[in-house]
Order: structure tokens, then sequence, then C-alpha cells
């Protein structure tokens, strides 16, 4: 029961941000004309809504003490939604990279993109801890404070990414006839695959890995929403 109860509150805090999110996405696609006001818009709401998620799993992760499969159910659920709301949004850096690297944006326009991605990483630092204040969770109440839930420097956690990011993409790159509505699903379970294998070899010290938010190729998130 007092799992249940923990559960709940988070759920009920991400809904609540997730549909926040969605709600600005569709005034911006509403008042601000198509082009790159609009990119950069949804950029930053969708790399906040990402980041906040991502903040409460890491403290669901590492004080809610929940059983490592209900850990990988959610990375599933919260990545497919991710998937399904971020309306092409990028929402991480190696992505964005990606995406130069591969002649699909010119450079100026990913930097703006990286840009945004940190304004939106910024704002869940200040937005997080004043929700948190609303006590929706009993988590809410005992966090102190929360650390990385990596088990190495910061400079091994990147590379720990883009091996991430590579292994997304290469299976992506082999299923290129999946259709739309199942590529959300492919992804999530990749991720959820990653989250854990980086459980499994003990590159993360929480049953709930930092790539638990990511559009399905990053852990981005974790290294911008560490708790101070």
């Amino acid at each position: 029961m007092a799992i249940l109860h923990l559960l709940l509150g988070s759920v009920a805090l991400i809904g609540c941000m997730v549909a926040l999110c969605q709600l600005l996405r569709s005034l911006i696609r509403r008042t601000v004309p198509s082009g790159l006001a609009q990119d950069l818009l949804i950029e930053i709401v969708s790399t906040l809504q990402l980041c906040c998620c991502t903040r409460e799993m890491i403290l669901l992760g590492t004080l809610g003490g929940i059983q490592p499969w209900l850990a990988l159910t959610l990375t599933y659920l919260l990545t497919v939604l991710h998937c399904l709301t971020f309306q092409g949004a990028t929402c991480n850096p190696c992505g964005s990279l990606e995406q130069w690297l591969r002649a699909q944006a010119p450079g100026p326009y990913i930097i703006l993109k990286l840009a945004a991605q940190f304004v939106g990483a910024l704002l869940s630092q200040v937005l997080m801890p004043n929700i948190w204040l609303l006590r929706l969770s009993p988590l809410h109440a005992w966090d102190k404070g929360c650390g990385s839930p990596l088990n190495m420097a910061p400079w091994q956690g990147a590379l720990v990414e883009m091996t991430c990011a590579l292994s997304l993409f290469l299976a992506m790159h082999f299923l290129p006839r999946v259709k739309p509505q199942y590529r959300p699903h492919v992804v999530a379970l990749t991720i959820t695959a990653i989250v854990y294998a980086g459980k499994e070899s003990h590159i993360t010290r929480s049953d709930i890995s930092a790539s638990l938010g990511a559009l399905g190729h990053n852990d981005f998130s974790c290294y911008m929403t560490i708790c101070k």
C-alpha cells in the first residue's frame, strides 16, 4: 500500500505536467506561425516536460524502493508517452547533433535548438522544487535533495549517452519499415532494454535509469536535472 501511495503521487504529478505541456504546445501551434520561433518554443516546452518527469522518476527510483519490474514498466510507458507528445522536438543535444551530422538541419538551427533545450532544462530546475512543495507524494516531503544515479564521472556518463544514442540509431536504422504508429513502442522497448542493461551492469544505482524520460535516444535530462 505504501508503494502504491508513492506511485500514485508521482503518476499524478507526471500526468499534470504532461497535460500542462501538451496544452502549451497546442497554444503555441495555434498562436505562433510555423517556422523557427514555433520550433524553438515547442523544443523548450518538450524539454521541460522531459526533465520534470525525469526528476520525478529519479526521486521515485532512488527513494521509493520500487521493484525493478515496475521501474522497467514505467520506463516503457513514459517513453511511449513522450514519443507521442513531443511533436517532433528532439529534447537532447546528441539527437540534435545527429541531425546536423546527417545534414538534416543546418548548423545555426541546431545551435538554437541546443539553446532551447538548455532553457527548458533550467526551467525544470526552478519549477520542480516548487511543485514538490504541493506534497502530492510522501517522497516530496522526504526529499532533501537527490544525487546523480550514475556510478561514474560526468565525462564517462557522456560516453554512455553517446553509446545509448548509437544503439537506438542502429535499432531504428535496421527497422525502416516499421509503421509510424508502432515506432514509439519500438523506441520504448529499445530504451527499456538499455535501462535494464545499465542496471545489470551497475552503470546506475537507481532502479530507474536516467534514460527514463528520453525521447528514444538520450539521457541528457540526467545531466541537466540532477537535484541540487
